[in-house]
Order: structure tokens, then C-alpha cells, then sequence
């Protein structure tokens, strides 16, 4: 009975990994917008007014840098682009304040009725600031950066072109690439915004729209205002579905980079995972409107329920693979043999890992050609190992939607800022 029990769990699981197996390879192959993206003539020739915000909460240690390289670079920006850096700064009890102002940037502070009550609460104070001072002259558009973050001029000029080749654009987001990737909870996350996570933003992109995904947020002043941040935990997915849901269209370009610094510690990894967790299951009350809506395509709204859904997914099938593992442990001690089912699921695993190693390597070699260091090349086998880090550290946070869930049914929902 023991051994049936087993079996058939190991059927569940593997139906899961071949659904899983044929996602990956779906992603794999949906990468069409890259190619065709490479292929323009970046050419400015409208006006635009820039406003780069950035939400500062006890930042001292990273805003005076972040500033000086964000200056840097608006000073190369074609000529019709005008820049601005506006940090709102949250009521913190550091120098971050002082240290804006020694810089001779824009730097506002939060009123004391919305501090410390989350990003939306400070985006939505920022886009107050910039509707009062927009330029009547061009098309404001608004930039947020994590107070961590870099982009360099041409990623911000490929970015506006994206607002003047679609009039009407609500956003563009911008792919994510880590900055320090020296152990393997940083690689892991490298892996993640760089492989997985683009290519599933590539492929809601050619389903019709791109979601803002934590970092690199190109937004109109209209959609902003319009629109505005809600409280969810989660407040870039939030706003995207609100947008959608309003008709605003946005474009995720994998060719706009913006670079931040990984989670080096799994304690801090793990608490921003689970603000993040309880912050799209926030969203769930958004599906019976994107549901409703004419504006979103059938294949956005099915993914987006696929999404919502898979990580409850991922805790039922990590508990069967370690019921199996034990079983296994146990059958071997106690009859000296192993069951097949086991080395199936290992095998699928590693399956997995070498599909999702191909579209990590191709991003991450297309990178160092064009950005850093044309020389350097990602082997296979070194990418195979940093996607393993990426599974890896998926299995062991597998807990986390389980937290996430007793947080929002206990109605814990303070924001949970993460530490640079």
C-alpha cells in the first residue's frame, strides 16, 4: 500500500514537471520581440521631460552613489530629453535627506500621514510633485529606480523610443540584471530576473501587455495620475493590473537594462519573497475584472491566472518530492532497493535546469557582448550551475506562499522594506 501511495504521487508530480517542461520550452521558443528589437535605429526626436523618482527609506549607505551615476548619465541623453532626479524620501531617520540635498538633486519628504505605509503611498506623492512641476512643453515621463539601481542613457533613450513609436503607451518596463553576483543566493537571483522571469515577461508581451516586475518602471504622467499605486505589497503588479484593466497598454523591452543589488543574505532573501508573495495573492481580487475586461487578451488573462495559482502548485509538489525522497531513504535502508521513482523525478529536474540554462546563457552572453565585456563568454556548464543555484533555492523558500497565506488570513500586512 505504501508503494502504491508513493506511485501515485510520483504520477502527480511528474504531470506537474511535463506542464512545467512545456511552459519552459514555451518560453524558450516566445522570444521574438528580442530579436525584432535589436533591429531598430534609436532616434529621438520628439520632446520629453524625464523624472526620474526614487523611493528612498533609510538609504544612506547606497543614495549619494545611485544620484552621481543617475546625473551621469541624464547629462549624455540626446538633446530632446530633459532629466530630473526627484528622491522621495520616506521620513527616514538616517542622512539619506542630507545626503540628496549635498548633491544638488530634488529630494522631498513624505508627509508624516503616509509614511512608512509603503512604495505606492510615495510613488503616488511623487507623481503629486511632478504633475505640479511637468513640463508643458513635452511629454513627462516618469523613471522609478530602486535607490540601488543603475541604467545608463542608452537603455533610457531606448526606453523613451518605445513612448514616441506607440503614442498612447502607459509603460515600459525594463529587464533586470543584478549587480553583485557573488555567492550563490545572488547568482540564484541573477538567474531568476534574467532568465525565468524575462522570458515570461517576453511572452506576456507578445500575449499583448508587459507587467512591471520591481525595478525600471518607464510610466506617462497620464497613466500615473490615472491610475495611481494601491497598497497592496506588491505595488508595481498592482498597478499594471489597475492599468489594464483601465485600457493603458505597456511593452516590456529586454533590451532597457536596469542593474540593482541582489539579497545577499537568505534571512532578507526570504522576507522580501514573502512581501512580495502575500503581494500578488493581494491581486487576486483584480481577476474577475481582467476577466471581464475587453481590453486584455484571453492568453494575458489565462497566464495571469496560471501565475497567481503556480505557487500553491510548487508547495503540493515539493512536499511530494520529499515524502518520495524519504520513501526512497527508507525503501533502501529496509529492502536494499531503489525505486524508479526517485531517479525519474531527478532526471526531469535536470531537464528543467538545462532548458531554463539555455535562455539564461543566450541573455546573459548577448550582455557582456553588447554592455561589458565582449571576451567574456558564459559556458554552459558554468550556466547550468548558477540555474541549479535557482531551483535550488526555490526548494528550500518552498514554504514560502504557506507564510504568505497566514499573513493575508490574519490580515499582517505591513510593508516590509528590503535592505540594501
Amino acid at each position: 500500500m505504501e508503494v502504491d501511495k508513493v506511485k501515485i504521487l510520483f504520477v502527480i508530480s511528474v504531470i506537474f514537471y511535463i506542464l512545467y517542461i512545456l511552459q519552459v520550452l514555451f518560453l524558450l521558443v516566445n522570444h521574438s520581440k528580442h530579436y525584432k528589437c535589436e533591429k531598430r535605429k534609436i532616434n529621438i526626436v520628439s520632446r520629453y521631460c524625464l523624472w526620474i523618482v526614487i523611493p528612498a527609506l533609510n538609504e544612506e549607505s547606497v543614495i549619494g552613489d545611485t544620484v552621481v551615476s543617475l546625473r551621469n548619465e541624464i547629462d549624455k541623453l540626446n538633446p530632446n530629453i530633459t532629466g530630473h532626479i526627484l528622491v522621495v524620501d520616506d521620513q527616514s531617520n538616517d542622512d539619506t535627506f542630507a545626503i540628496v540635498q549635498s548633491k544638488k538633486e530634488i529630494v522631498i519628504q513624505t508627509t508624516s500621514d503616509i509614511a512608512h505605509t509603503g512604495k505606492g503611498s510615495v510613488l503616488n506623492f511623487a507623481t503629486s510633485f511632478v504633475e505640479q512641476h511637468k513640463s508643458e512643453a513635452a511629454e513627462n515621463i516618469i523613471l522609478i529606480i530602486d535607490a540601488d539601481g543603475r541604467i545608463s542613457s542608452v537603455d533610457i533613450e531606448t526606453a523613451i523610443f518605445d513612448f514616441q513609436e506607440n503614442p498612447g503607451l502607459g509603460m515600459v518596463q525594463s529587464a533586470v540584471k543584478m549587480i553583485n553576483i557573488n555567492n550563490a543566493l545572488e547568482i540564484a537571483q541573477d538567474v531568476e530576473f534574467c532568465g525565468m522571469n524575462r522570458k515570461a515577461q517576453i511572452t506576456r508581451d507578445n500575449l499583448g501587455d508587459g507587467i512591471a516586475s520591481g525595478n525600471g518602471q518607464f510610466v506617462s504622467l497620464d497613466m500615473a495620475k490615472n491610475v495611481g499605486w494601491g497598497n497592496a505589497l506588491l505595488e508595481d503588479m498592482e498597478f499594471t493590473l489597475k492599468g489594464w484593466i483601465k485600457g493603458y497598454t505597456s511593452i516590456f523591452n529586454d533590451h532597457v537594462i536596469v542593474r540593482q543589488q541582489a539579497v545577499s543574505s537568505m534571512y532578507k532573501y526570504i522576507r522580501q519573497r514573502i512581501r512580495w508573495c502575500t503581494g500578488g495573492l493581494q491581486c487576486f481580487k483584480y481577476l474577475g475584472d481582467l476577466y471581464r475586461s475587453k481590453y486584455i487578451q484571453i492568453g494575458l488573462k489565462i497566464d495571469l491566472t496560471i501565475d497567481m495559482v503556480i505557487p500553491f502548485l510548487y508547495i503540493f509538489v515539493n512536499i511530494i518530492n520529499i515524502y518520495v525522497l524519504y520513501r526512497q531513504i527508507y525503501t533502501l535502508f529496509t529492502y536494499h532497493s531503489v525505486d524508479y521513482t526517485l531517479m525519474s523525478l531527478l532526471f526531469i529536474w535536470i531537464v528543467i535546469t538545462f532548458l531554463a540554462t539555455i535562455s539564461y546563457q543566450r541573455y546573459i552572453n548577448w550582455y557582456f557582448k553588447n554592455r561589458e565585456n565582449p571576451k567574456m563568454h558564459l559556458s554552459i556548464w558554468r550556466a547550468f550551475i548558477n540555474t541549479l543555484y535557482y531551483f535550488v533555492v526555490n526548494v528550500i523558500t518552498f514554504f514560502i506562499p504557506i507564510v504568505s497565506l497566514y499573513k493575508i488570513m490574519v490580515g499582517e500586512l505591513k510593508w516590509d522594506k528590503t535592505e540594501h
